[in-house]
């Protein structure tokens, strides 16, 4: 059984122009020690879906319109605000994208780490203390004795997102979503950061979600790729079946869109063009295809999933045999489309996929 599921979520905010729909019946799973990278444009629904899983959506003007998020099991949405508050930083902890602004600016790191310690593993001060220090030390900051009584403004970026790091470890979570870890910090920091948590990942064996935009990270790091799109799950499958097999077009795009170390200077990047859709009237069918060079009469319908096998999917009718005569291009540009021996299978838009 997966650690992690999410079984068709949908998320929603009330605004002075109406109800917007952030995220769209998501559904995916994630195991112990894997690595899921979830990524996609600003935009589409990346953050929404972790602050759901840490039920952290402010309510107002936030609603969960449905589905389910469950850890081991239990439902996470049906838990009161009291039985999460025992659940985050001890089950499931977040490291959020602005460590400046996630910090508290009056409180030392060593009094904001020890915070979860006090009250999950119920320590006395002495051994709070020395725990806290542990941490830092752990997530190689130096002088950890002298770092745990400073202020968030006394450190660097690097430090602080290290910070939030030991926060979010303190207590041995079983699973760590790191919303966009590397965001403003230089290559060398990002690549300390993102070695730092697969170090605490393989000491500790939590589940990590990572959200970001950085696909050279996804590359590097995840075991698993949910590439989403206007809410929802575009593409899912592993990142060797990502890079190296997409099949979605938006997928597609991401690839093309990203500089080559072995292109020529005078090549040009290939960007995708249009905008996402307006998350208020969000299509009834493929919400991408007003963007896509495929597009055909039948994408304006619900767009069911299509299995590839080996937990490979991709939600668009590319795969879908009915579309074999009104394909735009050529089979031998377009993407790899399954012949009638091996056709992809259709599995329900609700589904989860399994990672």
């Amino acid at each position: 059984m997966a650690l992690l599921e999410v079984k068709n979520l949908r998320v929603g905010f009330k605004t002075d122009d109406g109800f917007v729909s952030a995220v769209n019946g998501l559904s995916y799973s994630v195991e112990s020690g894997s690595t899921l990278g979830i990524v996609g444009e600003s935009g589409s629904g990346k953050s929404v879906n972790a602050l759901s899983i840490m039920r952290l959506i402010p309510m107002p003007p936030g609603r969960i319109e449905g589905g389910s998020v469950e850890l081991r099991g239990e439902n996470l949405l049906q838990k009161s605000e009291a039985e999460m508050r025992k659940i985050r930083g001890n089950d499931i902890a977040m490291i959020f994208q602005d460590p400046m602004t996630s910090l508290n600016p009056v409180l030392t790191v060593g009094d904001q780490i020890g915070e979860s310690i006090q009250l999950h593993l119920k320590l006395n001060k002495r051994d709070t203390l020395a725990k806290t220090v542990d941490m830092l030390r752990l997530v190689r900051i130096p002088l950890p004795e002298k770092r745990v009584r400073e202020y968030p403004h006394q450190l660097s970026g690097g430090m602080r997102q290290r910070v939030m790091i030991a926060m979010a470890l303190a207590c041995d979570p079983d699973v760590l979503i790191a919303d966009e870890p590397t965001t403003a910090l230089d290559v060398t920091i990002q690549a300390q950061i993102i070695e730092l948590m697969n170090e605490m990942q393989r000491r500790l064996g939590s589940a990590i979600i990572l959200i970001t935009h950085d696909l050279g990270v996804v590359a590097e790091t995840c075991r698993y790729v949910l590439v989403m799109y206007a809410g929802n799950m575009v593409e899912y499958g592993t990142a060797e079946q990502i890079f190296g097999q997409p099949k979605h077009p938006y997928t597609m795009g991401l690839l093309a869109s990203l500089p080559r170390l072995d292109e020529t200077e005078h090549s040009r990047l290939v960007p995708i063009e249009g905008q996402p859709p307006n998350l208020l009237h969000i299509p009834t069918g493929c919400a991408f295809a007003p963007r896509c060079k495929y597009r055909m009469p039948i994408c304006d319908s619900p767009v069911p999933l299509f299995d590839f096998g080996a937990g490979h999917v991709a939600r668009c009718f590319l795969y879908d045999e009915r579309t074999a005569g009104e394909r735009k291009l050529p089979v031998e540009s377009a993407p790899e489309v399954p012949n009638s021996a091996t056709s992809a299978k259709t599995v329900q838009a609700t589904g989860a996929a399994a990672s």
